[in-house]
């Protein structure tokens, strides 16, 4: 003998032994609990009838009442392709289009527009102020320059992740070590042109001090070098100047140590070379308005210095979101497994 029962949720029907009379079974359709009733040898008494017909009422009205739970499918998640140390990025609401517009326009935030004023002001107490203030305003200058350091990173990084607003002012990382990392990245990118030059003054010790430390005009550099010393000078320079932004991009989200996996560097490169060609060209507008205001500057003093010091800024956050940005939306085309 079986009992025919139904789950009064979503109305699937089953039959069970009457073995089973009693029990409960849960619904194999919605996972409601149906209890099993008891088998009544006779069902000639009027009362049973009764509650058999008011349990029939109550079944049927809370099949009606109760609303069946609709179980939505599982969103599967995006496959993160990069190092294990990268930024997490965002979802991406723009195109890279959009993002390059907004980037030129960061200043039209004025959250963005705050902190760029007194990044503005670090600087100009740095190049302006320090200078003449001795032995402390040399440590004041280390102090600013290992920060400054630090924020140029946290740029790239925060563009990385797919964020519009400038990062916080508070470094997480110090201040002397994001200093060397800066200071590093430039050395390796321009470690050939260093190496010729002083190839070319006959490696005296003086003078590639004086224009390591100090510098020199392009009359001095014209007097020192050939016209083919200064055009290999330049190539190999320029050449740094274009691999620095993947270096830089190394260091800001998969650490320093990642500087020396230069073959997933050029891979990277040479798959999205017409996107990293224009990022490094955003730096080379950026160094060639650096040199043309040091020039300038040396002309015609300080003043200019104050005038092209947010000028400068503005076009070096620039640059560096740009780096950050080629990383956010092209990731998919990098070599980025480091190890």
């Amino acid at each position: 003998m079986t009992i025919k029962i139904s789950c009064g949720i979503c109305g699937k029907n089953y039959k069970v032994q009457d073995e089973a009379a009693g029990k409960k079974l849960r619904c194999k359709e919605c996972g409601e609990t149906i209890k099993i009733p008891e088998l009544e040898a006779e069902f000639g008494d009027g009362d049973d009838f009764s509650k058999l017909l008011d349990d029939a009422v109550e079944e049927e009205a809370k099949a009606r009442t109760i609303r069946r739970p609709v179980r939505k499918p599982m969103v599967k998640a995006e496959k993160y392709d990069g190092d294990e140390d990268g930024p997490v990025t965002a979802k991406k609401e723009n195109n890279y289009t959009q993002d390059l517009v907004q980037t030129f326009l960061f200043l039209l935030d004025p959250g963005n527009l705050f902190t760029f004023v007194l990044i503005c002001m670090l600087l100009f107490a740095k190049d302006i102020i320090l200078p003449f203030a001795a032995i402390l305003g040399l440590i004041g200058q280390l102090i600013i320059l290992g920060w400054y350091s630090n924020y140029r990173f946290s740029v790239i990084y925060e563009s990385a992740t797919g964020r519009k607003e400038l990062p916080e002012l508070s470094p997480e990382e110090g201040f002397f070590f994001p200093m060397l990392q800066w200071i590093a990245t430039w050395f390796m990118v321009h470690f050939p042109a260093m190496l010729f030059l002083a190839y070319a003054v006959n490696f005296e010790g003086f003078l590639l001090l004086k224009i390591f430390m100090i510098g020199v005009d392009h009359e001095a550099l014209t007097d020192l070098l050939t016209g083919g010393q200064i055009a290999i000078l330049i190539s190999l320079y320029s050449a740094g100047l274009f691999f620095w932004p993947i270096l830089a991009l190394c260091v800001a989200v998969g650490g320093f140590e990642t500087v020396l996996r230069i073959d997933l560097m050029l891979l990277t490169i040479l798959k999205s070379f017409a996107a990293y060609f224009f990022t490094a060209g955003a730096m080379f507008v950026s160094t060639v308005v650096y040199f043309f205001t040091a020039y300038i500057a040396a002309q015609h003093g300080i003043v200019v210095v104050i005038f092209m010091i947010p000028v400068l800024l503005y076009l070096e956050i620039v640059a560096l979101r740009m780096i950050g940005l080629y990383y956010h939306h092209f990731k998919k085309q990098f070599a980025w497994h480091w190890g």
